[in-house]
């Protein structure tokens, strides 16, 4: 008959008091599973361990996040990107409606790149052509390949712009002309294509507007149009009818809103509601005005005299022959009558002055821009409630007194303000519907993954739960050897059968090993005895 011989074990070790087999390994774990911290801890790891197989199976079987790397291509920039992904093993998805390319995140800007690199987008290189000019080239080749190289630098420039994709510039410019009538100026047009849900703000088509006019000697801004990809002229907003339109509104809006802060703290907020209509001059006027003054002032006078001495005056019959001879004298008494004397010979003389006078002269240029107020009408209409006494004609025309002095209305303008109580009705307020509400989508979304989680506790956990606390199985039978053996006492010292006998090995098989396991530095000692206590019993 074999005997067992128990075999020193240092304290505190923790080796296996037989051999290992998966027999021993089961029952080792059904040990520990009825430890009673094992037992609280159990249902956690397991849920944990659920969610984690459930988080790895769906990252293994979900596709990998994509992102889209062209929106808006053509067919055939779409087949030359498509072909330098399919040459570098990129792979992609085309959207059969909206045309867009994606590709994987984590393989984004390793296609960009790789597209840009292999030339499939990428624009020709201006400057590079005009390195490659041939030698005793046509002026009209060398224009042409410096408005190639104008355009690609002014791409470059305006693709810097924030939210803008790409840029396509177009360059006219005609051949100089010795005539001026024959003199054409140069024009440009600019294509953008903006990024998904961006636009160019004013300001910035203003920007590449007068960045392209500035870079074109001769070019002025009128003559550059922009445009997006989706075929808006961007250049022009309505033209003059646009500028007084957008006039009048901010004027309307000044008026109302000095209305507002006047009658807020009187009223109260929604109260109150006010409208103005102005009503602007846009005739452009420009008057000039040239006036002199009546009375001139004397600047500058000079005067000149002549004189010349000359014979005495032709005597004589008009007509008659000088060497006729005198008729005959008669001496008379006296002096004679009518004969000139000897005087002082005669003599002609002229005079001349000369004034000049200084005038007064105003010249007057009046240029009237539009914007001046035309007319002006204001009405105000107010919430009954809000007027105390249902609204005394005097407080009425107080109110309207403040309006007119608010909005500067002048009656001789044929303005008018017009101010009426009247009692408000509140306006319906038509709730959404709850499936509508945005916190029904996240509600929905967290139920859903209660229910997921509950399934899979119920479903998995539980099963497993139940599995681990049912008895455990029969430890496995003694060894041929030692069933054959007749009359051998049982562990207790008390003759028992071969299946007795190893029923009550196996537990103490399976005592001693939860007390190596739990108390590993008594184990030895009760081993010991345990293993004596068959002894005794046979002696």
């Amino acid at each position: 008959m074999s005997e067992l011989v128990p075999t020193a074990v240092p304290a505190g070790s923790g080796a296996p008091l037989m051999p290992l087999t998966p027999a021993n390994a089961l029952e080792r774990l059904r040990g520990i599973s009825r430890q009673p911290a094992a037992r609280k801890a159990l249902p956690w790891f397991l849920g944990l361990s659920a969610l984690g197989g459930l988080a790895l199976t769906w990252a293994l079987l979900s596709p990998s996040p994509q992102r889209v790397l062209y929106s808006e291509l053509g067919d055939s920039e779409r087949a030359s990107v498509v072909t330098s992904l399919d040459k570098a093993g990129i792979a992609y998805e085309i959207d059969n409606q909206t045309g867009a390319l994606s590709v994987a995140e984590s393989e984004f800007h390793r296609a960009r790149m790789l597209v840009a690199s292999d030339g499939a987008l990428a624009s020709p290189d201006a400057p590079a052509s005009l390195d490659s000019l041939p030698l005793g080239a046509s002026r009209t080749l060398e224009g042409e390949r410096l408005r190639a190289a104008r355009e690609h630098e002014l791409t470059l420039t305006i693709g810097e712009i924030e939210g803008v994709e790409s840029v396509r510039v177009h360059l006219a410019e005609a051949s100089k002309s010795v005539f001026v009538r024959e003199d054409s100026p140069p024009t440009a047009s600019v294509m953008v294509r903006m990024a998904r849900g961006r636009q160019l703000a004013d300001s910035q088509v203003a920007a590449i507007v007068n960045l392209v006019a500035g870079s074109v000697p001769g070019m002025s801004p009128d003559a550059v149009r922009v445009a997006d990809q989706h075929g808006r002229l961007l250049s022009q907003k309505g033209g003059q009818d646009a500028d007084h339109l957008e006039l009048q509104g901010r004027m309307e809006d000044k008026l109302r809103t000095q209305l507002d802060q006047l009658l807020t703290p009187m009223l109260g907020a929604g109260n109150f509601t006010s409208e103005i209509q102005v009503e602007l001059d846009q005739s452009e006027v420009t008057t000039a005005r040239e006036s002199y003054d009546k009375e001139g002032v004397l600047r500058s006078e000079s005067q000149a005299a002549s004189q010349s001495a000359g014979t005495g005056p032709a005597v004589g019959v008009p007509g008659v022959l000088a060497n006729t001879p005198p008729p005959a004298t008669t001496a008379q008494a006296g002096p004679p009558q009518g004969t000139p004397g000897a005087g002082a010979p005669l003599q002609n003389g002229e005079s001349s002055a000369t004034r000049t006078y200084e005038l007064g002269r105003e010249v007057a240029v009046a240029n009237s821009k539009p914007g001046a107020v035309k007319r002006l009408s204001v009405a105000v209409a107010i919430s009954q409630s809000a007027v105390k006494q249902n609204g005394k004609p005097a407080d009425i025309e107080a109110i309207k007194a403040l309006v007119s002095a608010a909005t500067g209305a002048n009656p001789q303008r044929g303005d008018q303000v017009q101010v009426m109580v009247r009692p408000f009705e509140p306006a319906a307020d038509t709730a959404l519907p709850f499936y509508e509400a945005p916190w029904f989508a996240t509600l929905a979304r967290s139920v859903v993954a209660l229910l997921a989680v509950l399934l899979v506790l119920l479903l998995g956990v539980r099963p497993l739960l139940k599995t681990l606390r049912k008895n455990p199985p029969p430890a496995p039978e003694a060894s041929a050897a030692e069933a054959a053996a007749p009359g051998e006492d049982g562990p207790a010292g008390d003759p028992t059968p071969a299946a007795t006998d190893a029923d009550l090995l196996g537990r103490q098989v399976s005592l001693a090993q939860r007390i190596v396991e739990e108390k590993p530095d008594d184990a030895l000692l009760a081993l010991r005895r345990m293993l004596a206590q068959p002894q005794e019993g046979a002696a």
